[in-house]
């Protein structure tokens, strides 16, 4: 009887954690696509810069926000990937288990740093938002949609962090792989 609610136990964690892989997946496969937005407004600020004379205000800017939802909402997908630079000059020459016993220990301290942009990132996003807070220059855009991305995304690098503690503490463990 236990061994069956063991059973099942060990399969919701398993599609809970299936479950967030693929929803990070998805995303890093949707947001990939602003690479070649980014590129064209970039092509359009390098031409209307140096061929036309005109420089863009706008182009430049949106280039740079857009770089900055890209670079923080696969965050996820890097932590799904295992891509995360790391010192691994001890930690590759240890055992798969003994790997999940010490990203145990330092997704504790990934958990509050996380945590800690989570709830001041909803805080500047709010902050921005009431005040209607614009972004300087002649194209003054607001800057809340820009600052959404911040808790969204470590909202979304927080789920993929417990699901990447799951998956290392079942490691750790039972020594076998959860999904």
């Amino acid at each position: 009887m236990a061994g069956v609610q063991i059973e099942r136990f060990t399969s919701k964690l398993s599609l809970f954690v299936l479950g967030v892989d693929k929803v990070n997946i998805q995303i890093a496969k949707v947001i990939s696509w602003i690479n070649i937005i980014m590129m064209l407004l970039m092509i359009y600020h390098v031409t209307m810069r140096y061929f036309l004379g005109s420089p863009s205000s706008w182009a430049l800017s949106l280039t740079g926000q857009l770089f900055a939802l890209y670079w923080l909402i696969v965050g996820g997908y890097l932590l799904v990937e295992d891509a995360h630079v790391r010192m691994d000059v001890f930690y590759r020459l240890l055992s798969p288990r003994r790997k999940a016993i010490i990203n145990l220990f330092t997704f504790t301290l990934f958990f509050f740093n996380c945590g800690l942009v989570l709830i001041y990132g909803w805080e500047w996003f709010l902050l921005s938002y009431v005040r209607e807070a614009r972004m300087s220059g002649l194209w003054r855009p607001l800057l809340w949609p820009f600052r959404l991305i911040v808790p969204i995304s470590f909202g979304l690098i927080l789920l993929t962090g417990i699901a990447t503690y799951i998956r290392d503490l079942y490691k750790a463990v039972t020594g076998k792989d959860l999904a």
